[in-house]
């Protein structure tokens, strides 16, 4: 019987966290740092004119429908959550218990590591039209760094961009705060404030049900 994954993104109303996750990480947070010092940051790339997708051609082969459910389930969570943290990590590990079945009204966690991080995903199974259908939540998920600030250049405009995070790091869907970590682009600084066209803004950073991410400009620092 063909397994139909459905994934569903609960909201979770907790801060999001933000956690070393590979080797190297991110330079020291700017804070408040000036204008000049965060123009040393900066990463400099194209403004994609469409929303950046991850490019998911790394990910193992897809298991047939002959597979043992469990492997099945884990192939697809982790696809699932590598399209949301914008990369697949080579290292990456899924998987789910030995003892899932095709049954209605089963509930299960699964594990993943990404980028260094161990994560949870609870599933649950329900009867649907064409056969079992597995709901995945995501309590928190990951997020790379390079897919955070090619989806700022997309929103703000912004060629010259820098997130002040490490490589992964990891947030709640739905979360009220803001990542505790900030982005920076150069676009020329809020509209009410006459500002330098090479004005560089701070921006909060969420991410919705769903995985998508929105960014929230502020006023730079204007401090020398």
């Amino acid at each position: 019987m063909p397994l139909f994954p459905r994934t569903t993104l609960l909201p979770v109303a907790a801060l999001a966290l933000a956690l070393t996750a590979c080797s190297g990480g991110a330079p020291e947070a700017p804070g408040e740092a000036s204008q000049e010092d965060l123009s040393a940051l900066l990463v400099e790339g194209e403004v994609p004119v469409d929303p950046p997708e991850a490019d998911l051609s790394g990910l193992p082969d897809r298991p047939d429908d002959s597979a043992p459910v469990a492997e099945r389930a884990a192939w697809h969570l982790l696809a699932d959550v590598s399209g949301i943290a914008g990369a697949v990590d080579p290292e990456a590990v899924a998987e789910c218990p030995a003892e899932m079945r095709e049954e209605a009204g089963a509930s299960h966690t699964c594990t993943l590591v990404y980028g260094g991080v161990d994560l949870e995903f609870p599933l649950t199974s329900e009867e649907g039209s064409g056969g079992i259908a597995f709901s995945i939540e995501h309590p928190e998920v990951p997020l790379t760094r390079a897919f955070a600030e090619e989806n700022l250049r997309h929103q703000s405009g912004a060629e010259a961009v820098f997130c002040d995070m490490d490589d992964v790091a990891v947030l709640a869907p739905g979360a009220e705060d803001p990542a505790d970590f900030t982005c920076h682009a150069r676009d020329g600084g809020v509209e009410w404030v006459d500002s330098a066209e090479d004005t560089i803004s701070p921006y909060d950073v969420y991410m919705l049900n769903g995985g998508q991410l929105t960014f929230s400009q502020g006023v730079a620092t204007t401090n020398g």
